[in-house]
């Protein structure tokens, strides 16, 4: 049967559905550096322009240390839905290579050494900067010379060419994040793992000092709040994030979390509630997923998605541009 309604109904049909208000916030770096594998721990670059991960042409290391200032930065009452950390990589040497992020265990901190041109090489540290053998320059040692940090990777994404790269939501990022606000002292960020088996291997990434603010790091935190009718009368069996990128040209991704393993259903409609496409309709293990919508097909204008369950819909919103 064909559906006709605007897009205001479709909303308001789907309402009852909608466990959970979303928001993000988008918070910028608190402090960032690199540690410089050397046998005096005297190097550093605490407001260079740039950190880096990998190994370089001589076979040095390079390990960046980057940390983001979240409490507060959502209300007491929400949960932490997902994350992404998005970095702009500026030069490389090499080919694709695993970035990971690591949680630190140890605080550490930002001086005001400089290195010169790409910065690749550091410069002598400043009080309290971050060395390789030093968290604070040159009064605190790491137990670990090149920093201390959980050995299980919270996430990690293959870093190839010049461009801006995402390190997609897992549930290790979700767990540390949640930790940095319930415990903010125990805040010392993630450090960078690059590629350090083989030469050349080495990425620069752009720093929160960095002059284009457009590049600096940034953490985007989805965050949801319970309504008075998820408390009540609906399971939060499902979390929805925002597509992205959106707007979009022709193709968004639509990421999602269940709670348990369930049959699932993905449908897209139009202004008319005409579906316009059906993803899936089958049965999915719990944890995240991710679905890439191709529009190239369909014309410019906002479109509405829905993913269900047999207990909870959710809903969201995206635009489509020529």
């Amino acid at each position: 049967m064909r559906i006709s309604f605007t897009i205001a109904c479709l909303f308001s049909l789907f309402q009852p559905f909608s466990a959970h208000a979303q928001s993000d916030a988008l918070v910028e770096a608190s402090k960032d550096n690199t540690l410089y594998e050397d046998n005096t721990g005297g190097t550093s670059n605490g407001a260079g322009f740039y950190i880096f991960a990998g190994q370089t042409n001589t076979g040095a290391i390079r390990r960046a240390v980057l940390a983001f200032d979240v409490a507060g930065a959502i209300p007491n009452e929400a949960s932490v839905d997902s994350v992404q950390l998005v970095l702009n990589m500026s030069k490389t040497a090499g080919g694709a290579n695993t970035v990971t992020l690591h949680r630190i265990v140890a605080d550490w901190g930002e001086g005001t050494s400089k290195a010169f041109g790409s910065e690749g090489q550091g410069i002598a540290a400043t009080p309290e900067d971050a060395t390789w053998l030093h968290r604070n320059h040159d009064h605190t040692m790491w137990q670990n010379a090149g920093g201390d940090f959980e050995s299980r990777a919270s996430a990690g994404t293959i870093v190839n060419q010049v461009g801006i790269y995402t390190w997609y939501s897992t549930p290790e990022m979700v767990a540390d994040v949640r930790k940095w606000i319930e415990t903010p002292e125990e805040n010392f960020g993630w450090l960078f793992l690059g590629n350090e088996e083989s030469l050349l291997t080495a990425k620069r990434f752009d720093s929160r000092q960095n002059p284009n603010t457009a590049v600096r790091p940034r953490l985007r935190i989805f965050h949801s709040v319970a309504t008075a009718t998820e408390s009540i009368d609906v399971p939060a069996s499902v979390r929805l994030q925002k597509n992205y990128p959106n707007p979009f040209h022709q193709r968004t991704t639509i990421v999602y979390e269940l709670e348990r393993a369930q049959p699932v259903t993905l449908d897209v409609y139009d202004l008319t509630g005409r579906t316009v496409a059906s993803f899936i309709e089958s049965w999915q293990t719990a944890g995240y997923h991710e679905i890439v919508f191709d529009a190239a097909s369909l014309p410019a204008g906002l479109y509405v998605y829905r993913i269900s369950t047999t207990d909870v819909s959710r809903v969201g919103s995206m635009i489509i541009i020529r």
